[in-house]
């Protein structure tokens, strides 16, 4: 089972990704083995989507459900790393969504959480493909904690819990640059367009330990 102190440790040094450039305290790295991200639509992009006769959709095993407020769409995870120390970490996710206006369809899949290639910055990336055709591995998504991330331990076993809650997700340049280029838009979508509110619940372990 995890020691209290490596939960300790785990949970204080990833308190300081709320501001990536404060030091943080250093703890072992733990793999993530399963769990998932899920975002709420925010109404600025679904109603954007529905003015444009833009039909978003889930790639499998991804899920695209309906709720009260509008749409959530939600992403397996399959694995990643976190390493409390930096705090760095990456977080791999299948699935995905597309977008489709009639012959255009804006595939965005394989989605990476991280921080350990943007200079310190959380964002999310993903693979582009526009009708088939991949245009590339590009920052989607801009990634803002407004909460600290809580990691817990689970009872008799040696496995433990990351629970990331309302970190809102908005555009980058490149994404907005991207789907306007797609769909013939001029400047509908812009850098900082609000995308959603993400919820990130995965289970971890140190299996490397």
């Amino acid at each position: 089972m995890f020691s209290r102190s490596k939960i300790g440790g785990i949970g204080l040094a990833l308190a300081s990704t709320l501001v990536f450039a404060q030091p943080a305290v250093a703890a072992p790295s733990v793999q993530l083995v399963s769990g998932h991200t899920t975002v709420a639509l925010s109404p600025d992009l679904l109603n954007a989507l529905g003015s444009l006769g833009v039909t978003p959709d889930n790639v499998l095993p991804g899920g695209l459900n309906p709720t009260s407020t509008g749409a959530n769409i939600v992403f397996p995870i399959p694995t990643g790393e976190l390493d409390a120390a930096g705090p760095k970490l990456e977080i791999l996710h299948s699935g995905g969504l597309t977008l489709t206006a009639g012959g255009t369809r804006v595939a965005l899949t394989s989605f990476i959480i991280e921080n350990i290639g943007s200079s310190g910055r959380l964002q999310l990336t993903g693979v582009v493909k526009a009708n088939d055709t991949i245009v590339g591995r590009i920052p989607l998504f801009s990634i803002r904690l407004t909460q600290a991330p809580e990691v817990t331990a689970e009872s008799g076993t040696t496995a433990g819990r990351l629970t990331v809650r309302q970190a809102r997700l908005t555009l980058t340049p490149r994404a907005a640059e991207t789907l306007n280029a797609a769909f013939g838009l001029d400047g509908v979508f812009t850098s900082g367009f609000p995308i959603g509110t993400a919820r990130i619940e995965a289970r971890i372990r140190d299996l490397d330990g």
